[in-house]
């Protein structure tokens, strides 16, 4: 799936706020939660998402979506991670 089909299918789907974001191998990003569901769309890379106590390595083609104020932690891999975020409030 390619940036722009990525975000295209967000948009179809009521997502805002839709963001490409590339992150570097090894970036982390401490347990947090977002005020509405969030949807990731992996381009690029790899990340491994946290959720209670669970690891999960999502990889190009991969979605994941996360529920309203579900605390996660976020590590990218070791290519670093490209992806698609789009936010519903």
């Amino acid at each position: 799936m390619t940036i722009d089909e990525a975000r295209l299918a967000l948009v179809q789907e009521g997502f805002s706020d839709i963001d490409e974001w590339h992150d570097a191998p090894g970036i982390f990003y401490p347990s947090h939660e977002h005020d509405g569901i969030t949807a990731h769309i992996v381009v690029g890379g790899s990340i491994f998402i946290t959720i209670d106590g669970v690891e999960k390595e999502y990889c190009p083609g991969d979605r994941f979506d996360i529920p309203a104020h579900v605390a996660h932690s976020v590590r990218m891999g070791s290519e670093g991670c490209t992806y698609i975020f789009g936010e519903k409030v």
